[in-house]
């Protein structure tokens, strides 16, 4: 290889490299979360494919789904301390539920796109939000910012969170699951017309802030929750779930 063709080499490698840290830079979020409209925006040509993850519910396969209803599940600060929400997410997938964990900073996207697939008629109801810590204080928030907006959060689960937060209207059952601060319980605003529960946990051998979320025990009665809300899919509805046509509880 000549000095010149080495140099055009060189300064391709450098500008892929460039490219390749640039992309990485611009996402700033988890693996599972998904295009942000920024990075729609610096690559055109996949535009159509996000448009088409639309309907499948912002970016994640629903090919395993078996059961009615949406879960959304948000960690807590860093992704570092609520990996129960991720093993939560996991088991509640394996008995056919659509669920997805998340950071709690990145609620706002998904609960745009149920507002938008309701929109079409392409939300699988019932919604079931749940949170750890400030995931557990976020999850009555996007719950709010849904009812407001005509559309029903059946259950909210918070794991220990960290504020006191209000539910209003258009919300159903409400579990909060908590060691008691003197600030982190929830309340009801007018019009609220479901079921709260502020569950006191302290009583539990060994729970703390940082592993309320992966008790086993807590974890059970939160999928039973879900179950009791939800349905098994008829194998005619799994093919309309998957091609984003409604199938609700």
């Amino acid at each position: 290889m000549n000095f010149n063709a080495l140099l055009r080499h060189a300064g391709a490698a450098c500008i892929v490299a460039t490219l390749v840290l640039t992309g990485c830079s611009s996402t700033g979020t988890s693996s599972s979360n998904p295009p942000t409209e920024e990075v729609v925006a610096e690559q055109p040509k996949k535009v159509e494919k996000v448009e088409r993850q639309a309907v499948l519910r912002y970016g994640r396969s629903i090919e395993n789904v078996q059961r009615t209803g949406e879960v959304y599940l948000m960690r807590g600060l860093l992704n570092i301390f609520s990996r129960g929400m991720d093993t939560l997410a996991g088991r509640m997938r394996g008995r056919g539920f659509d669920a997805i964990s998340f950071n709690h900073a990145d609620w706002k996207p998904y609960a745009d796109d149920i507002i938008a697939r309701a929109k079409r008629k392409q939300v699988s109801y019932p919604i079931i939000i749940m949170g750890h810590s400030l995931g557990g204080n976020e999850a009555p928030k996007m719950a709010n910012y849904l009812a407001a907006r005509g559309i029903k959060t059946s259950l909210i689960v918070a794991f220990d969170p960290t504020e006191p937060q209000v539910v209003g209207p258009n919300i159903g059952d409400v579990v909060n699951y908590y060691l008691p601060n003197g600030r982190n319980t929830f309340s009801s605003a007018a019009g609220f017309d479901g079921k709260l529960q502020n569950i006191t946990v302290s009583h539990i051998p060994g729970i703390k802030h940082v592993n309320v979320e992966k008790n086993n025990k807590l974890q059970n009665q939160s999928i039973e929750h879900a179950m009791r809300l939800t349905r098994p899919l008829k194998k005619a509805e799994i093919a309309a779930n998957r091609k984003g046509l409604p199938v609700s509880g």
